[in-house]
């Protein structure tokens, strides 16, 4: 029998077998192949890819993923062009803010531009954990994803002094925040704003602060916070 006479049944047993690299490139090349590839995208729940090898492009099937998507994290690499990232987070987040499925987002190495914020502004209603601590971003862009941030319980920054800006962590934007509990910033250099006052006025917030130029670590605030959000980390961003 022709592979392309199988019932679905048989397709879905032979596709569950392949990874979904191997998915995308078969995907409009038969008519009878499209229903069986969409029917494996719920295995793909935590997509994780690189910008230096990407995975084979098709719009509308990265749309029908993103519907699926738990959780997404896409190292960037500062050097990425921003359409090339964007060819693939704009599809990826369209279908996601569709579902409101998607609990967890995390870029590496990203510099983040306009563009970039939108496409993440349309998926930030539904996360639980935004993890950017490679992250190229700016005070206002940081704000401004957490206008809308109502269900963010950890939050992942990257902090360098003299560049970032510290008017993201003003108490009146924190404490609007429900559901936030933990921000972890890893700083390059000095902290120019007081962490101590900050948890004092913030008082069911935890910050954990790594230094990367002195390898230290501070906790700020209560505690039993950090156990859920490393939880929440290895949930979400499983090493492979």
């Amino acid at each position: 029998m022709d592979l392309l006479q199988l019932n679905d049944d048989c397709l879905d047993l032979i596709f569950s077998y392949l990874k979904f690299d191997e998915l995308l490139p078969l995907y409009n090349e038969f008519e009878c192949f499209d229903g069986a590839i969409e029917r494996q995208l719920h295995r793909f729940r935590d997509f994780k890819f690189s910008m230096r090898q990407p995975p084979v492009f098709n719009e509308d099937l990265l749309i029908k993923l993103g519907r699926h998507l738990n959780s997404l994290h896409i190292t960037v690499g500062y050097s990425t062009k921003d359409e090339d990232v964007l060819r693939y987070l704009n599809p990826l987040c369209q279908g996601a803010s569709e579902s409101r499925r998607m609990k967890a987002l995390k870029l590496d190495h990203a510099k983040w531009s306009f563009d970039i914020l939108s496409a993440v502004d349309k998926v930030v209603p539904s996360l639980l954990f935004l993890d950017m601590r490679h992250c190229d971003m700016r005070d206002y862009q940081i704000a401004q994803l957490l206008e809308s941030a109502d269900k963010l319980k950890a939050l992942g920054l990257l902090h360098v002094n003299n560049q970032t800006g510290d008017s993201y962590l003003q108490p009146q934007i924190l404490n609007r925040l429900p559901s936030l509990r933990l921000i972890h910033i890893t700083i390059l250099g000095p902290v120019p704003f007081a962490l101590e006052n900050l948890a004092h006025q913030c008082p069911h917030l935890s910050f954990l602060v790594s230094d990367l130029i002195n390898s230290d670590i501070k906790i700020y605030g209560p505690p039993a916070n950090m156990q859920n959000y490393y939880s929440y980390y290895n949930d979400y961003f499983k090493m492979p």
